[in-house]
């Protein structure tokens, strides 16, 4: 079959040639046609020029002149009127039309020459017969190979019974089967083979594609690390050494190549405070970090890394540190519950506003060539996106910049009650006031904010309060001042945060706890409650005769009852500030302050209100008598003691048993 398929293609090849051919041939002879009327038209305009005939003579004229068969020929006038009319042409004529000199135009047609449609259609039933004969040979040669194939190897019994002359025949188609199946079966198994072999050549270029893009980020890394110990390197003359430390701290957790999370319960209101204060020890005093605290954290824990977050907090400050010009910059958390806990921290200061680097650093990422006041603001979006955060910017142009993160955190709730029942807050800085009145709800049921000493002394004698605690940045207290927050503090349980160089003028205040400014809730949380500082010491003896005070240890010995003794007023002071004592002698003449005075002073501190003091005198008049009472004492102890004001002293104090 596959020796006819050149024949066919030869055979129609010839016929679209000869197809070809007549098409030519009659183009050609159309050509002619059209050129012999030209000739005629153009001797027919000069005859007729010379002398006109009738229209059978024209004709007659023309017909000698050229062999054209049914000639026609008109002669129109200006107007397109015919003038003269000879012959006579069928449809389908070939024309020619051209203009005589005094304007009428000569119109000839001829008999057009037929098409050779035959010639056409013979050739293409040549071709279609020569097409339906070659599908038809092929047809049955394919019945023929069935018939064949019937008898292959797959077929014993058909083989066994076919005939003798096609038996060999089919013997070696067999082999030529078996051979086939061989073959396509180890094509197919080469295939595979090449197949896995592509997938792990592509498997290994892309995990080396991997390694090399590793290098790559690794090394851009490095580089940028490099870049950044020597920025840090370049001003360290200029920090302090726990701004260095928290440098070195951000910088090698940058220089980790995996950075993970480690959350941890907490405190929220503890973190804060630790953070805060380690932050504080490498800022610059004269600006106050003011905090503004969520109430509600006091009463639940967060899980979270308090590492990351506070090297976050850190970063931030030192990058907003260069455009503050104010004297604070406010800190405030809040932690919102809801179908996903999320802790907010918000970072605001007055000055000027952040420039498009930075902003753009700070939200999109690192900028090519650092500088140094770049680095702070490239760490701070580090550890934005390790810990998966949000940040907002707010700002009025220069006047003041609001920076604000949002963080996903599991807040725990945890049983707690506030610490005191009722605290007043002292600040000279009327502004901070609203501030702190809210915090300090986290640690007690009523808070009261003072700005002057009028309106302190005013809460004070209207409202129980438990504790006061005053806050002093950078504000200086008249000696006026100073004394009444002395004599409070001998009354009250005072606690102070001060700026550390104003510590000088208050060292006298007795107070119950001195911390650093700001004034942070931790730090009230961890303070005993009001009264529970005190120890249980059962009497306090003041005398400045070293030989009484000893004649009372000897005579006390082994009563099971604890004593402190005092020399003088000052020292009597201190001893009943920080001790709730069941009983106290108090002599008279004292080498600083008179016993009375001293009583006096006792008596206005709230855990010593029902205490016993008794005057511890040589000798008394009634009237001397009558004015200890009139000063807080409750009676009077004539010296020396002997056995029975011993008895009478341990009938006043309860054994060591009850108190515990």
């Amino acid at each position: 079959m596959s020796n006819l398929k050149p024949f066919l293609i030869v055979f129609i090849t010839l016929q679209l040639l000869t197809a070809g051919a007549g098409w030519w041939s009659y183009q050609r002879a159309l050509t002619t046609q059209q050129s012999q009327l030209q000739q005629l038209a153009n001797q027919l305009i000069e005859h007729l020029q010379a002398q006109p005939e009738s229209n059978a003579e024209i004709l007659t004229l023309a017909q000698n002149l050229t062999g054209l068969p049914q000639l026609r020929l008109q002669i129109l006038a200006v107007d397109g009127s015919t003038v003269m009319a000879a012959g006579q042409v069928h449809e389908n004529a070939l024309s020619l039309q051209v203009p005589l000199a005094d304007g009428r135009q000569l119109q000839l047609a001829t008999a057009k020459i037929s098409f050779p449609w035959w010639w056409l259609l013979m050739s293409a039933a040549f071709a279609v017969a020569a097409g339906l004969g070659f599908q038809l040979q092929e047809r049955r040669q394919q019945l023929s190979y069935q018939r064949l194939w019937q008898v292959l190897p797959n077929n014993n019994q058909q083989t066994e019974t076919a005939p003798s002359d096609v038996k060999p025949l089919v013997e070696a188609i067999r082999h030529l089967v078996n051979q086939q199946h061989c073959s396509d079966q180890e094509l197919q198994r080469l295939q595979q083979q090449l197949g896995q072999l592509e997938q792990t050549q592509a498997e290994h270029n892309h995990e080396q594609a991997q390694q090399l893009m590793l290098v790559q980020q690794r090394q851009l890394h490095l580089n940028r690390d490099l870049v950044c110990w020597q920025l840090l390197a370049a001003q360290t003359q200029q920090m302090n050494e726990a701004e260095v430390r928290l440098w070195l701290a951000l910088l090698l957790w940058r220089q980790q190549t995996e950075k993970a999370q480690q959350p941890v319960v907490l405190s929220l209101s503890h973190w804060f405070a630790s953070a805060l204060r380690e932050i504080q020890h490498s800022w610059p005093q004269h600006l106050l970090l003011l905090p503004d605290e969520d109430p509600a954290t006091t009463r639940c824990q967060v899980v979270l890394d308090g590492g990351l977050l506070r090297n976050l907090m850190f970063a931030l400050l030192q990058a907003l540190r260069p455009l503050v010009d104010g004297q604070e910059v406010t800190l405030s958390y809040r932690l919102e519950s809801g179908t996903r806990d999320k802790l907010q921290l918000k970072f605001q200061y007055t000055g000027r506003s952040l420039s498009a680097r930075s902003r753009q650093i700070l939200l999109q990422g690192p900028c090519a060539e650092p500088q140094w006041s770049d680095i702070a603001f490239e760490l701070c979006h580090l550890l934005v996106k390790q810990l998966d955060a949000e940040l907002q910017i707010q700002e009025l142009a220069d006047l003041g910049t609001r920076v604000t993160c949002n963080l996903p955190v599991i807040g725990r709730d945890r049983q707690q009650s506030k610490r005191f029942q009722s605290l007043v807050v002292f600040d000279p800085r009327p502004g901070r006031l609203d501030i702190w009145r809210q915090s300090l709800h986290g640690v007690s049921e009523q808070v009261v904010a003072t700005a002057t000493m009028a309106e302190l002394n005013q809460a004070l004698h209207s409202r129980l309060i438990d504790t006061i605690v005053v806050h002093l940045h950078e504000d200086s207290l008249n000696a006026a001042d100073v004394k009444q927050l002395q004599l409070l503090s001998l009354r009250y349980q005072l606690v102070l945060f001060t700026y550390p160089l104003a510590k000088a003028a208050v060292d006298g205040m007795m107070c119950s706890a001195q911390f650093d400014s700001p004034l942070l809730l931790a730090e009230l949380q961890d303070l005993p409650q009001p009264g529970c500082q005190f120890a249980n010491q059962q009497l306090l003896i003041v005398d400045d005769n070293q030989t009484n005070l000893s004649f009372v240890r000897a005579m006390l010995e082994g009563q099971g009852i604890n004593i402190d003794f005092a020399m003088t007023g000052q020292e009597a002071l201190k001893l009943a500030s920080n001790s709730r004592y069941q009983l106290i002698l108090m002599d008279i003449q004292l080498p600083d302050i008179s016993g009375v005075e001293v009583t006096k002073r006792i008596r206005q501190l709230r855990h010593h209100q029902q205490t016993i003091i008794l005057a511890f005198t040589g000798h008394a008049l009634p009237e001397e008598a009558a004015s200890f009472r009139l000063a807080g004492m409750d009676d009077v102890m004539i010296k020396p003691l002997d056995a029975r004001k011993i008895a009478h002293i341990l009938s006043r104090v309860r054994p060591e048993t009850e108190t515990q």
